[in-house]
C-alpha cells in the first residue's frame, strides 16, 4: 500500500470512529428532551401534531358523509373498527373552504380514548423538535409552535370530546 493510500484510509478511519462516536453520544442523550410531531398543511398553512395523539392516518377517499352532521363535520372514517367523526379542519379555525375534494387526508387523532378525525391538505415526515425550542402559542387549539412557525395542535382544546358528551 503506498503512503498516500495509507494516508487516506487512516483518515477515512478518524472520520469513521468519530461519526460513530456522535451517534453513539446522540443516543445517549433524553428522549424527553423532543417532541416528535407530524406535520400537516391546511390552506397552505403549516400545523402540526405531536405523534403520541395521533391514532392513525387515512386516506380521505374512505369518509362516509353524515346527513343531517353538523356544519364542520364532513362525515365519518372507520379507524381500526372504529366509527370516527371527521371534521373540516378549516371550519375548526374559523377559516374558508368545505367539502373533501381539496383535503386528501385524514389524521385520526386520540384524545384521552375519544378518537376523531381531522382533514388536512398534506401530511409531511415526522419531525423531532428539541423542547427547549418549543414556544408558547399565542391564542388557538395548540399546545406549541415550532421555530419554523409551526402550530402545534393540542386535540384537547378542540373540544371536542365535550361536544359529543352534551
Amino acid at each position: 500500500m503506498s503512503a498516500r493510500a495509507a494516508a487516506e484510509a487512516a483518515r477515512a478511519e478518524a472520520i469513521l470512529r468519530e461519526r460513530a462516536r456522535e451517534l453513539a453520544q446522540a443516543r445517549e442523550e433524553e428522549r424527553a428532551e423532543v417532541r416528535v410531531i407530524l406535520p400537516f398543511e391546511v390552506l397552505g398553512d403549516r400545523y402540526a401534531v405531536e405523534v403520541t395523539r395521533i391514532h392513525q392516518v387515512l386516506d380521505a377517499r374512505r369518509v362516509h358523509p353524515l346527513l343531517g352532521a353538523p356544519r364542520g363535520v364532513v362525515g365519518a372514517i372507520v379507524a381500526r373498527t372504529r366509527p370516527v367523526p371527521v371534521l373540516d379542519f378549516r371550519h375548526v379555525l374559523g377559516l374558508e373552504g368545505g367539502g373533501l375534494s381539496d383535503l386528501p387526508r385524514v389524521i385520526v387523532l386520540d384524545d384521552e380514548g375519544d378518537l376523531f378525525g381531522v382533514a388536512v391538505e398534506r401530511v409531511g415526515r415526522r419531525l423531532e423538535i428539541p423542547l427547549s425550542d418549543l414556544r408558547p402559542p399565542e391564542s388557538g387549539p395548540f399546545a406549541w409552535v415550532t421555530p419554523d412557525r409551526r402550530a402545534v395542535l393540542d386535540p384537547s382544546r378542540l373540544g371536542v370530546a365535550e361536544r359529543d358528551r352534551s
